[in-house]
């Protein structure tokens, strides 16, 4: 009965006269599907290219009580290869249906302009899925055990691993700014401190430059780098006073604010530089007892500007005051 109803709709459409260039056709693959299979639905909308307003069917979640609509395709645009001035909509609806039995696609109506156009319905065959009659009921399958894997590890512990890493991060970033700021506080903190006294140190070199008899050898130049460099360094130690960076008239300058160097100690030691200067830089030759006297400069400037302890000064003067 329902297969010869679904003739008799199919003849009765087939009678609805179409406008001269424009067809509207759908096509059903396949035609016979089980239930909760799916079927293919396409509609095809030939029409003139001249027309702007074409509307194909809205279609919603279902094409009838039978049929789901599970997919709706875009519209696909192209021309007739023959005929230039004819165009064709195209678009697949994916469709299926979970009541067995023969159930009707209903003729689908498209609009080109002024004309309404009508596809010729459409049957579609569902199933039941056949079972053997001896066949026992199976019982549900068990849980499909599916491999763990590394990745499947980490994403399950994805809270814990990242709260170790953001600790470990933090740990690393307060290691590296307490090593950056440690090494700060250590350079601010390093002064060089001599060891020693700065005049013992000063006297020890001299008479080490002294027992080498530099200049006696010829070694002049030689002789006033050392001498210079030894002096100067006395002066950084003792009055912290970047002397060895510091020309000779700079030194100078700097030495006069310290009211414990005498006038005439600094005149003799500016003197002993500046001949330095000219042995080191203009290549002068100084003569064995202008090399004497800068020797006994030094030792002279060092003696009398040397730090003596405020014991050993109280002790000279209660000297200076018996002699008198």
């Amino acid at each position: 009965m329902m297969k010869q109803l679904g003739v008799l709709i199919i003849f009765l459409v087939s009678l609805i006269s179409y406008s001269q260039g424009q067809e509207f056709t759908a096509k059903l693959s396949p035609l016979e599907i089980k239930i909760g299979e799916q079927a293919t639905l396409e509609l095809e909308c030939k029409f003139s290219a001249a027309e702007k307003q074409i509307m194909l069917p809205a279609l919603k979640d279902t094409i009838s009580k039978f049929i789901e609509v599970v997919d709706v395709s875009k519209i696909d645009t192209t021309f007739d290869e023959d005929d230039v001035t004819s165009k064709y909509f195209t678009q697949k609806i994916t469709i299926t249906s979970w009541d067995s039995g023969l159930h009707v696609i209903p003729p689908m109506q498209a609009i080109v302009w002024t004309d309404t156009l009508y596809s010729e319905p459409l049957l579609l065959s569902v199933n039941t899925v056949q079972l053997a009659e001896e066949q026992d009921i199976k019982d549900i399958k068990g849980i499909m055990e599916v491999p763990f894997s590394l990745w499947d590890w980490i994403l399950a512990h994805r809270i814990e691993i990242g709260s170790i890493v953001g600790i470990l991060l933090l740990i690393l970033i307060a290691y590296l700014l307490y090593r950056k700021y440690a090494n700060k506080e250590d350079d601010k903190q390093e002064i060089v401190i001599p060891k020693e006294d700065a005049d013992l140190i000063a006297n020890r070199k001299l008479k080490e430059l002294e027992a080498k008899k530099v200049w006696q050898k010829g070694e002049v130049k030689e002789f006033h780098s050392q001498l210079s460099f030894i002096v100067r360094e006395y002066i950084e130690n003792r009055f912290e006073i970047n002397a060895l960076e510091q020309t000779t008239d700079e030194i100078s300058m700097l030495l006069i604010a310290h009211p414990e160097i005498d006038k005439t100690d600094l005149q003799q030691l500016i003197q002993m530089l500046h001949l330095a200067d000219m042995a080191k830089f203009a290549k002068q030759q100084p003569i064995g007892a202008e090399n004497e006297q800068a020797l006994k400069t030094a030792y002279l400037f060092i003696e009398n500007t040397k730090v003596v302890p405020e014991n050993k000064e109280s002790e000279t003067l209660n000297q200076q005051e018996e002699n008198a």
